[in-house]
């Protein structure tokens, strides 16, 4: 039976996702997703902004701070990282989203000619 909540496919959001994230898993088994890529992104991001308002301040960073140009470095590879997964992501889920839409049709079709 056919879930309601969606008028094209008769399937639900979730449900695309979870097909979407087995795709995934068995195309890039140990790929961190965008989702991922985005939080490492602004874990590093908060902790650059720490360091800069500190710099602001005109307070001493800690022996242990990264340089802040690198620092900059790893969040721009980051948010590039975020940036292509998130690509690849939403191509599969056009690529699925366009083969329901195409299934779909073919059905209509087939019900037409059955008439």
């Amino acid at each position: 039976m056919r879930d309601s909540h969606h008028p094209l496919f008769g399937v639900t959001r979730q449900d695309i996702e979870r097909i979407v994230e087995q795709i995934l898993e068995e195309i890039t088994p140990d790929q961190p997703r965008a989702e991922q890529w985005s939080l490492w992104r602004q874990a590093l991001e908060e902790r650059l902004e720490t360091f800069e308002e500190m710099v602001k301040r005109g307070e001493p960073l800690p022996e242990t701070a990264p340089d802040l140009d690198e620092l900059r470095r790893y969040v721009a590879a980051l948010r590039e990282e975020e940036i292509i997964s998130q690509f690849f992501e939403d191509q599969i889920r056009f690529v699925l989203i366009k083969a329901m839409v195409l299934g779909r049709r073919n059905e209509r079709e087939e019900d037409g000619n059955d008439e």
